[in-house]
């Protein structure tokens, strides 16, 4: 009989503890804002102590950061400073064009209003009429992680050597086009190559998808 008692309260001693448990949390989606597209033009200098670029290798891999960010297709990116026929230039440039999902704020829209009357009012100048835009239609939109890492070697798109474009590239053009630094960043050392010198998380916003 002990033994029957002693079985049924270690029983009822698991079930207690088990209905005591907490529920385990369900991770929230992530929140929505409302956003627009807009059209943003940067201009973008490179100049490196380590790693050079050719015209069309600067275009290459600005083209390619512009898609990692979320920038819809269709940006343009044109490149100067450019004398050489070919090889490594010594400070390229480019002019981007890109048009980006923006969080739709008071102060965003009053800017687009700004704009669109000014552009009106240049229209009417020439004697034309404004083009018609886009930049008020909102949708929702959502926070997307981008993990930047960069390798020695290896298939992928970013290299250690990648360094200098990534630092100027989260200094001159990150911040016009709505990308946060979470953390991280591009440790470069002038003159050498630093192994995993690019670690990297960024915030941007990405329509969400239609259900």
């Amino acid at each position: 009989m002990r033994r029957t008692w002693a079985a049924l309260l270690a029983v009822a001693s698991s079930v207690l503890a088990t209905s005591e448990a907490p529920a385990q949390e369900v991770p929230a989606a992530p929140a929505t804002v409302n956003a627009v597209w807009v059209e943003r033009e940067v201009g973008f200098n490179y100049s490196g102590f380590t790693s050079y670029y050719s015209c069309e290798g600067l275009r290459a891999k600005l083209e390619w950061l512009l898609g990692e960010i979320g920038a819809r297709p269709g940006f343009k990116v044109r490149t100067r400073g450019c004398v050489r026929l070919s090889g490594a230039e010594l400070m390229p440039g480019a002019r981007i064009v890109a048009t980006v999902p923006l969080e739709a704020t008071p102060e965003l829209l009053a800017e687009i209003a700004s704009d669109a009357s000014r552009r009106e009012l240049a229209a009417r100048a020439r004697g034309g009429a404004a083009a018609a835009t886009e930049a008020t239609a909102q949708f929702p939109a959502r926070v997307k992680r981008v993990e930047f890492s960069s390798a020695r070697f290896g298939a992928g798109e970013l290299q250690d050597g990648d360094c200098e474009f990534m630092e100027q590239a989260r200094r001159q053009l990150f911040a016009p086009l709505g990308v946060r630094v979470v953390h991280g960043q591009a440790s470069c050392t002038p003159n050498q190559l630093t192994l995993g010198a690019v670690r990297m998380t960024v915030e941007v916003l990405e329509p969400v998808p239609e259900s």
